[in-house]
């Protein structure tokens, strides 16, 4: 019976301290005007350009929250890689940190200008800044022996890595 209540004590703890590859953090890409606004011409070709750009990290998972421009802005990266885009609730954003956490492999996420910086500070610890007029920046999170590292990129650039 210890055996068997120590088996179960070691496979916990190696789940709990389950982290992803990396979790790769966006805004969304250049968007029109109005309530609930699409992405402009500029920002569709931000999208194809991310999605040439974050492909080859072949992500398993794929979140967005419930907007035009931020789900327009991972399409044509599902497409390409055939993932699904999932949604998050940019409200709780603590919660789905800790729900990031524990998934495997590598995660894309989509936010905003407010939001994609608070989430980067909940898995990594450090301060970062999107001003509204920024639409490039690409932050992506990793672990290193459970401590997290951060690499800030743009989607200007010709790869991730």
């Amino acid at each position: 019976m210890k055996i068997l209540l120590l088996m179960l004590l070691t496979l916990t703890s190696a789940i709990a301290h389950a982290l992803p590859e990396q979790v790769v953090l966006i805004r969304h890409a250049e968007k029109m005007t109005g309530k609930d606004p699409e992405l402009t011409p500029q920002g569709q070709q931000r999208a194809q350009r991310l999605a040439t750009l974050l492909a080859p990290l072949n992500p398993d998972l794929l979140f967005s929250t419930n907007y035009n421009r931020t789900k327009q802005t991972l399409a044509p990266l599902s497409a390409k890689v055939s993932v699904p885009v999932q949604l998050y609730d940019p409200r709780a954003l603590a919660d789905f940190a800790t729900q990031l956490k524990a998934y495997s492999g590598t995660i894309v996420v989509a936010g905003h200008s407010n939001t994609t910086p608070e989430l980067v500070k909940l898995l990594s610890g450090h301060a970062v800044s999107i001003h509204e007029d920024e639409f490039d920046k690409v932050f992506i999170v990793s672990w290193e022996e459970g401590k997290a590292v951060l690499e800030k990129r743009h989607s200007n650039e010709s790869k991730a890595q």
